[in-house]
Parts: C-alpha cells; sequence; structure tokens
C-alpha cells in the first residue's frame, strides 16, 4: 500500500507598512483519494497544529473524517488517520467533523450524522469517538449528548481544550422544538480517563442553523458565542437574531445570563448558515461576526474582563463565515471569503426542530480569501490570499509559533477540495 504524504507548499508573506498586500502566493492542495470538504484546525496535546477534514471514498461514496498532523519546519503533514466510526458523516460547512485532544493524549472526534429513514430528513445526532494510541485504534462511536430521541436535529458544535486537559463541547439541539422558537444552546465536558458526561442546556430559543462558537482562554476561563433568537415587544412578533455571549469562571460548572454582543436588531426568520468567532487577548474578548441587521457585513466588538461588549466596527461588508485568532502578541487576525460585490440577501427558512427544514442550496459564488490584521479593533492590514477567481470559502486559521495558518473549501468543475497556505508575520 503507497504511503501518502501531503506537503503544504507555503508562499511566505512579508508584512509591510502599506494597507493592503497583493504579494503573490503559493496555494497548496490536500491530496486526497475523493472529494473533500469541512476543514478544521486544532493543536494535539503537544501544541502542534492539526488538520482534519471529511473526505469521501470512491468505494461508497461515504465520507469520513481525517486527520494530519503539520510540521511547521518543514511545511508537511503526517500520514492521514482516519476515523473509521465516523462513516457516513454529515457534511454541513457551518458544523463539520472536529478532532480535538485531551492534555494525556486522548485523541477524541466529534462528528454528526443523520438518521436514515425518519420523517425529517435533517433529523440526526451527534456522536464520538476515541482513541489512547495515536489513533491507531478507535473506540466505537457514543452519543455527544443524553438524549437520542430519533425525530428532531443536533448539529452545528463545538469543542475546546480546558485549562484542566479534559475537553468541553456546545451545540444545536431541537428537543425542545415543540416549546420553543428554534434550538437550544447545550453543554458537556469529559471527565479524567473517560468521555463526555451528562448535558446541561444553558440556552432556549437559539438560531438552528449557524455555527456555535466554544473558547478556553489561558485563565480557564470558558467563552460561548452563538446567535440568539429574542422577540423584542413592538415587533408584532418578529424574530431578532444577534449573537450571544455567555462565560463561565468555573470550568463549566455555571455560566453567565446571556448577554448580546451587538444590539444589530437583525429581524430575519431564517438562519444565515453564518456563525461568530471568538479570541482572547490579555485584556479583552474580541468577536466577529455577520449580520445584515443595521447594515449588512462583518463587525468587530470587544470586551474587558467581565464587561459589556462596546459598540460594533464594520470591518468589511462584503465579508462572510469569518474566523479570528489572536497571536502571543495580541494582535488578531481574521479571515474570511469575500464576494467582488454585496450580495443579496437571502435567509434560509427553516424548522430544524419541528420535523423539517427547506433551505435553498446554491452553487457557491466565486470568492476570495481575505486575511486581515486588527489592531485595537480597527484594520491594520489586508492581504488577499487567492485571487476571487474560484468559489473558496469557509477558511479556517490557527496560530503558529511565526505565523498562522489557514485552510479552505474552494469548489471547481463539481468537486470540491480543500486548499491551504501560510503567511509569516515576521
Amino acid at each position: 500500500m503507497n504511503r501518502v504524504i501531503i506537503i503544504l507548499f507555503a508562499g511566505i508573506i512579508f508584512l509591510g507598512a502599506c494597507k493592503e498586500k497583493q504579494n503573490k502566493i503559493t496555494i497548496g492542495t490536500l491530496r486526497t483519494e475523493g472529494l473533500a470538504v469541512g476543514s478544521y484546525l486544532t493543536y494535539d496535546s503537544k501544541g502542534n497544529p492539526v488538520l482534519c477534514w471529511s473526505e469521501q471514498d470512491a468505494k461508497d461514496s461515504l465520507y469520513r473524517l481525517k486527520y494530519a498532523s503539520y510540521n511547521e519546519r518543514n511545511n508537511t503533514f503526517s500520514i492521514p488517520v482516519t476515523v473509521p466510526a465516523s462513516s457516513g458523516i454529515s457534511i454541513s460547512a457551518e458544523s463539520m467533523g472536529k478532532i480535538a485532544f485531551k492534555s494525556d493524549g486522548t485523541v477524541i472526534a466529534v462528528f454528526s450524522k443523520r438518521f436514515p429513514n425518519e420523517r425529517n430528513p435533517y433529523a440526526g445526532a451527534i456522536y464520538y469517538s476515541s482513541s489512547t494510541d495515536n489513533g491507531k485504534t478507535w473506540s466505537d462511536s457514543q452519543f455527544l449528548h443524553s438524549d437520542t430521541t430519533h425525530n428532531y436535529g443536533r448539529s452545528f458544535f463545538d469543542i475546546t481544550k480546558l485549562k484542566d486537559g479534559e475537553l468541553a463541547a456546545i451545540w444545536l439541539d431541537g428537543r425542545y422544538g415543540k416549546s420553543i422558537k428554534g434550538s437550544a444552546l447545550f453543554f458537556n465536558k469529559t471527565t479524567k480517563g473517560n468521555g463526555f458526561g451528562m448535558d446541561t442546556c444553558l440556552e432556549k430559543g437559539t438560531c438552528e442553523c449557524c455555527r456555535t462558537k466554544i473558547l478556553s482562554d489561558k485563565q480557564g476561563n470558558i467563552h460561548l458565542a452563538y446567535r440568539n433568537i429574542t422577540l423584542p415587544t413592538g415587533l408584532a412578533d418578529k424574530q431578532v437574531r444577534d449573537m450571544g455571549y455567555k462565560l463561565s469562571i468555573d470550568n463549566g460548572k455555571t455560566f453567565s445570563a446571556v448577554k448580546t454582543i451587538s444590539k444589530d436588531n437583525w429581524q430575519i426568520d431564517g438562519c444565515p448558515h453564518s456563525g461568530p468567532s471568538l479570541a482572547t487577548t490579555r485584556q479583552s474578548v474580541n468577536a466577529v461576526w455577520f449580520t445584515a441587521g443595521g447594515g449588512s457585513g462583518i463587525y468587530y466588538s470587544s470586551s474587558g474582563k467581565n464587561a459589556s461588549f462596546g459598540e460594533r466596527r464594520l470591518i468589511t461588508a462584503h465579508g462572510r463565515h469569518p474566523q479570528l485568532v489572536s497571536l502571543k502578541n495580541d494582535k488578531l487576525f481574521m479571515v474570511c471569503e469575500e464576494l467582488k460585490d454585496k450580495p443579496e440577501e437571502k435567509p434560509m427558512k427553516m424548522k430544524h426542530s419541528h420535523g423539517g427544514m427547506t433551505m435553498g442550496h446554491e452553487q457557491a459564488a466565486n470568492s476570495k480569501i481575505v486575511l486581515r490584521i486588527l489592531a485595537s479593533g480597527k484594520e491594520d492590514k489586508v492581504i488577499t490570499i487567492t485571487d476571487g477567481q474560484q468559489p473558496d470559502h469557509h477558511a479556517v486559521i490557527l496560530a503558529l509559533d511565526r505565523g498562522v495558518l489557514m485552510a479552505w473549501i474552494r469548489e471547481q468543475n463539481g468537486q470540491s477540495e480543500i486548499c491551504y497556505t501560510k503567511v509569516d508575520t515576521n
């Protein structure tokens, strides 16, 4: 059997004093045997970068979760590891399968699958599988959630490593769909030597299909962001879907009441499929998100310790699906895709928890991947990664010792693949 080595041909970008850089960048493409989607970046238990993705098997057409470790020194990836229990994984761009590592080296894969032959075609569950021998063998899949009813959906999860070395996850759950609008936000975490325990509901009435964010900072605080649903008085029962934030300072035992990151007042009865992203620095919690309330685009806001978020600032009117990271020097790097022209808003109608969903799926439009460096919440530098001649979208980003690593989905000629590059911030 031939061994496949995935090589990253990384273009080095030197950041000058000009506002926007148009450097020639060499883009790497993930070498796979089938279609690849859903890129996600994280760190292993030793702090090494890891890329995971979902790949279609040509033999049975099923997608499975794979991952490979990245060597920053020689710009290469290790031989991919496949998670067997993930066979048949769902591949929503906002709810990709993910790999996480406990401090003791245990690898945990989290992924969602739909239930077959259900009246609700979007009914499904979130599972996890673990390995204690560096991915050589894997446990059978287990439910992430305590309720395993088959008639509603659960998805749009995120996972993070806690200060104590364990893992925590959040997701959107439809179990209360008959009594609330939208979904519910749930939380769960692992214990030493074990998998996930009993789940906890943190919020009822959340947007059904936007990516969620969970982040643990160096002090051990747990930060959550998600798109919430509110029904303000005087709006004739119209829904407002703005970003909510929660904080835990006791390792997930309790969480604060929800705070609205920004009162965009986006009145929309549907889901934009574009969730928030968070990054912490020594002095602040920073958020970026997409909205069409009070102006369309990606906005930024920050909060001091235990304080409310400040006034939002527009970053780009043409961007979607932002992802944010902070570097050791507290600089913020945000990546997103941008369309050439400001797109028309077409919200997706759905009844995610009530037994059905209708979503208008269209071929992705041509868009470019853009990296922005933010200083004090303002745009400091802009680096155009791709030329906008292909449908490039859903970029993810990870901080490196000497820069950032990015990956994204590229669609062309009916195919889908994962591209990536490295930016050297020195």
